[in-house]
């Protein structure tokens, strides 16, 4: 083993143990599995003898006309159309997600700025060593709590007669790579930043970009908006992990499982480009604040 993986799997192992220890893992997965529990309650009780009807449950009917106003009823249709599972599973995840990649970035601004990182590139760990071990502790706990949601689910829907649709199954596998990618993005947020603050800013800021891009390839526009919008969003596409996240999603409901699997293929690949030229970033810059 050499000296670079011998320092990451030894800073990977103390990053772990530190999350396991820490309550602010296990409260993002409380608050995640809470608003799984009300999500799929009250898709319950919004079913009447038509099927599914938001307007008999405050909540839902709060984010029902939200979502049908802003990407239309058959976007919702389709996002309900095997239960609330689906929205259930992106909206639980979201805490823990957040809590990671933001504790990371984090992490990484404070101990530049404090010269703990500094201290670490003295011995045989360097910059790149030490993001590949947050990387690797953001990933295995990601794997946990999408195994524990799982379960919850599974439970949740034997309990209220529901089923698991194979949507569910598609999303919650690409999820777990998608979250690779946005936390190689915080990554590469840090190694541009000097501090915690300014890390976040410019993580949140890119994420909060690739969102807007997707939606307005969604949202219910016309004219020269929605022309403004294509274009911008064929530019971004190939740096956004949401494009990759969209595309594998579409091609499988069509069957079209090559594709499928090549957009997981590229989501990897679109990480390992992240991470590569954030290694050359700190490489440039060094670790001092």
């Amino acid at each position: 083993m050499n000296q670079r993986a011998h320092a990451t799997t030894v800073l990977a192992k103390r990053r772990i143990f530190e999350t396991l220890i820490s309550p602010g893992y296990y409260v993002a997965q409380t608050i995640g599995l809470v608003l799984a529990y009300l999500l799929v309650a009250g898709f319950v009780r919004s079913i009447d003898s038509s099927g599914f009807n938001y307007a008999l449950n405050p909540a839902y009917e709060l984010i029902g006309r939200s979502l049908v106003g802003a990407f239309g009823l058959t976007f919702v249709e389709k996002l309900f159309s095997e239960g609330p599972f689906l929205f259930t599973l992106y909206i639980a995840f979201l805490p823990v997600l957040l809590y990671l990649a933001v504790s990371s970035v984090f992490r990484f601004g404070l101990e530049k700025k404090v010269g703990a990182l500094e201290l670490l590139t003295y011995g045989p760990a360097d910059g790149t060593s030490y993001f590949l071990a947050a990387l690797i502790k953001d990933i295995l706990m990601t794997a946990i709590y999408l195994v524990v949601l799982l379960v919850f689910l599974l439970i949740a829907g034997i309990v209220n007669n529901l089923i698991l649709g194979p949507s569910f199954y598609y999303s919650l596998i690409i999820l777990f790579f998608l979250s690779i990618t946005i936390y190689a993005y915080g990554i590469f947020a840090s190694s541009l930043t000097d501090n915690s603050a300014s890390a976040i800013a410019v993580f949140l800021g890119l994420l909060l970009f690739f969102i807007i891009i997707m939606m307005g390839s969604f949202t219910v526009v016309s004219g020269y908006v929605r022309n403004l919008t294509s274009v911008f969003a064929w530019i971004i596409k190939w740096i956004s992990p949401l494009f990759y996240w969209d595309l594998a999603l579409r091609v499988v409901e069509v069957g079209n499982w090559g594709m499928y699997f090549i957009g997981i293929a590229l989501l990897l690949v679109l990480s390992a480009v992240v991470l590569f030229i954030s290694h050359l970033t700190i490489k440039a810059r060094g670790v001092r604040s």
